[in-house]
Order: C-alpha cells, then structure tokens, then sequence
C-alpha cells in the first residue's frame, strides 16, 4: 500500500494533471506547467509518473474507477433481470454524464487523431474496463435466470449494451446539445436502451448465435 503521503501527493498531482488537460488538450499540456502548479519539480513529478502518456493513463483510469466502482455495486441477486439491466444503464449513463467523464470523453475525441496513444489508452483503461464490469452483471444473469438468457454470455454482450446506452442523452451531451440531463431523462434513456437490447440480443437477430436456447416470449 503506498504511504499516506505519497497517496495525497499523487491524488494532488493527478487533480491538477486532470485540469491541463482538459484545459489545454493533450498536446499542450506540459510536464513542467502541471509540476509548477503543483508546487515542486518537474523530477519529482517523472517519479510518480515516467511520462505524459503515463499521467494521461493514470487521470483516465481514475475517472474509470467511478464508472466501475457504481457498476459493482449494481446488485444482482433476488431481482429481475430487467430491473438489473435497468440499474446497470442508470448507473453507467449517471457517470458518463457527470461533466468530468464527458470532457475527458470530448478530449480524447479531438486528440487521438494526432496521439493515437490517447485514443489506445482511452479505450484500455476506459471503454474495456467498464465493459468488463457489464459483462461480469450479464453473465451472471445468464447463469441464475434459465435458458432463456444465456446469450448474455456470448461475446459482444457487453459492448452492444453499452453502445445502447450511449446512443441516447450521452451522444447528445458529447456534442453540447442537451447538457445537462434530469434524473428522469437518465431512466428513460436507461429502460429504451434495455427495450433496445432484451429485443436484439435476445430476439430474432441472436437466434442461430443462442442455437436452441429459448428467448423469452416478451422480447421475440
């Protein structure tokens, strides 16, 4: 574990990194500016982090860690799968919509063009994480809700989920069309990204995928 001292330090380093950046973009946020405003040298800064791509990854992975912490603690057990389905797109849309995961998202959009390396990281430490954690809630609905459901195990689940709940008040948000978003705006986005997903995933276009599994009535 690091000592408590140097946990603040690198909490205090990755704040301000997190403001450059999102401040003067990847390219012109520079090691000597973030280590001016932490307050010390730029060779105490290189070593917490041996690069700019290496506090870039680590400012990413921390906005991600919100994003997976409230997806771990969507529960499972005792409810309907919708209900989870439900609760798991509310709780991945309240944080892709909080203005920090939006201007790291806005971020890497403009710069990975010319950095492929902040387009790879974002991806790594962002996007894969969080469908990690989606799929995780999806197999184990596939596992404890019959036949029925065992085609959210298959490969892609995961990522045709989130992509659903992108599609919605998030891709609005990235373009400054409807910023910010009410509760109720979030639930309803939530129930027809599920709609969306139950009815494709589980319906006619996963059939020959699922082979004889048996698709609930309702979504077919």
């Amino acid at each position: 574990m690091m000592p408590v001292g140097t946990s603040s330090r690198r909490a205090a380093i990755l704040a301000v990194a997190g403001r450059s950046f999102l401040r003067h973009g990847y390219a012109d946020a520079s090691m000597d500016g973030i280590a001016a405003e932490v307050g010390g040298s730029k060779s105490t800064l290189y070593r917490y982090f041996p690069s700019k791509a290496a506090l870039f990854a680590a400012y990413v992975e921390e906005v991600a860690t919100l994003a997976c912490t409230a997806l771990a603690a969507v529960e499972v057990e005792g409810k309907e799968p919708e209900t989870v389905l439900a609760d798991t797109a509310r709780a991945y849309l309240d944080l892709m919509l909080t203005p920090s995961a939006l201007a790291v998202t806005r971020l890497v959009m403009a710069e990975a063009g010319r950095f492929p390396e902040v387009g790879r990281i974002f991806y790594e430490r962002g996007i894969q994480h969080s469908e990690q954690q989606i799929a995780a809630i999806l197999h184990r609905l596939a596992e404890h809700d019959g036949p029925g459901w065992r085609s959210l195990a298959l490969p892609g689940a995961a990522a045709h989920f989130r992509a659903l709940c992108e599609a919605g008040p998030h891709e609005g948000c990235l373009w400054g069309r409807c910023e910010p978003v009410s509760g109720e705006e979030i639930a309803r986005a939530a129930g027809q990204a599920v709609a969306s997903f139950l009815h494709g995933w589980l319906g006619q276009g996963n059939r020959e995928a699922v082979g004889r599994t048996t698709v609930p009535s309702r979504w077919a």
